[in-house]
């Protein structure tokens, strides 16, 4: 290890620190040392690659905020305890630290559990010694500070919560979803009003015949479906794009065409079928063999892509990339209208994740690329038997349509009246 006192930017990283954290373990000589407050069986897992019979000290915070609903971190605990491992309570410890040999560090916001493996989180962890130094001692006194803790107070803590599981779990959901609903309220209100004032659109694209509203009708006789049919002097197909300079365009575009959409009310998406009077058809899960797939780095991959259709405000698109000698991983959007936001992912390794978050993710140009691909407008071949579900993705009776856009992709955008 370095015995220098110089720390590189490339001690800080912005990703998951666990793979690096077992790194220095199987380095420590003397002791090991967790400052943690959430922890889980991942903390376990990481301690068994120390390979010396060395002191191992967990240090936690055992009060009501860090207890609530985590009866895995007591059973953590426990295991740990069972392992030979000491175990010891600091009132009011918040910081998240490794500690090797009281002399190398790693600190910063990731929790020792597997969330927080997939939240986002900063750190440093370095090779620099620290030995002799004011947090070193600062740390060696709330080892001091804290209490040891024994089986007999885990168990008794581990049945309280059992007892208490049940109703402290309907509280925490209720309150979970109040919280969820008024801010999605509120950021409802915030888009509605950019849309009313159109400040939202700041498109070159706009319906030749001014604005366009769209009415439910009633299915004719012998018909299963309905569909949504513009004011007569409407022809959705008919545009004009703004180009340089101020200057016009008419677009025609081709009938039967398929152009993705958003209800902003729902915020559920979908790609629509364009007919100059009409819209009755839509699709909302694609096999993207369609295009060959998707190739990453010269390497093809099967690309599964739909939009979503609960819990939309939370992300409305989801993207599976897989290869059978690869792996698959699984990436959520939420896209409001103007940009996306990545909101979680799964993958089924980590060799398909160092993939797609090292060679699309973080590579801007081409993230930006891969998403503009997703909603580009499309020829889908309407099957025989193809759902006809246009009212679950517009269950009002009638909406004001227009044109919104990315990346110079124009985009439907459905307001109920």
């Amino acid at each position: 290890m370095n015995k220098n006192n110089f720390i590189s930017t490339n001690d800080f990283h912005a990703t998951d620190l666990f793979e690096k954290w077992k790194k220095l373990i199987t380095k420590a000589e003397k002791s090991i040392l967790i400052f943690t407050p959430y922890l889980d069986f991942t903390i376990n897992i990481l301690i068994k690659n120390s390979t010396k019979q060395i002191p191992i000290t967990i240090i936690t915070s055992l009060e009501g905020d860090s207890l609530f609903q985590r009866g895995y971190q007591l059973n953590a605990l426990k295991e740990a305890i069972g392992n030979g491992i000491l175990v010891k309570n600091l009132i009011g410890l918040h910081a998240k630290i490794l500690v090797i040999d009281n002399s190398y560090i790693s600190l910063g916001s990731q929790n020792f559990t597997n969330r927080g493996r997939k939240n986002k989180e900063a750190g440093m962890i370095s090779e620099t010694s620290f030995v002799d130094s004011k947090i070193i001692s600062t740390l060696k006194n709330w080892e001091e500070e804290s209490k040891s803790v024994s089986l007999e107070l885990l168990e008794e803590l581990i049945l309280f919560l059992s007892k208490n599981e049940e109703p402290i779990s309907k509280i925490k959901k209720k309150f979970d979803r109040n919280i969820e609903k008024i801010i999605s309220d509120h950021n409802q209100r915030e888009l509605e009003k950019q849309i009313a004032n159109s400040s939202y659109f700041n498109s070159t694209y706009r319906f030749a015949q001014g604005e366009v509203i769209l009415t439910r009708t009633v299915p004719p006789p012998n018909y299963d479906y309905y569909s949504f049919f513009a004011q007569e002097h409407n022809n959705l197909c008919k545009w004009i794009k703004t180009i340089d300079k101020g200057q016009e365009e008419q677009i025609e575009l081709e009938d039967y065409k398929y152009y993705p959409a958003i209800n902003v009310n729902t915020m559920q998406m979908t790609y629509l079928r364009i007919h100059t009077s009409r819209i009755t058809f839509m699709k909302s899960k694609f096999d993207m063999s369609e295009w060959n797939g998707y190739e990453i780095n010269k390497i093809k991959y099967k690309l599964d892509f739909s939009f979503l259709k609960s819990s939309t405000k939370n992300s409305n698109i989801k993207v599976t990339l897989s290869k059978e000698s690869i792996g698959k991983g699984s990436l959520y959007y939420f896209f409001n209208g103007s940009v996306f936001l990545l909101i979680k992912t799964k993958y089924s390794n980590d060799l398909i994740k160092k993939i797609i978050e090292k060679e699309l993710i973080s590579r801007k140009k081409r993230h930006n690329e891969f998403l503009k691909f997703l909603i580009e407008p499309a020829k889908f071949t309407t099957q025989q038997n193809q759902p006809k579900e246009i009212e679950k993705f517009l269950p009002e009776y009638s909406y004001r349509v227009g044109i919104l856009e990315y990346k110079d992709l124009p985009i439907l955008i459905f307001n109920k009246r």
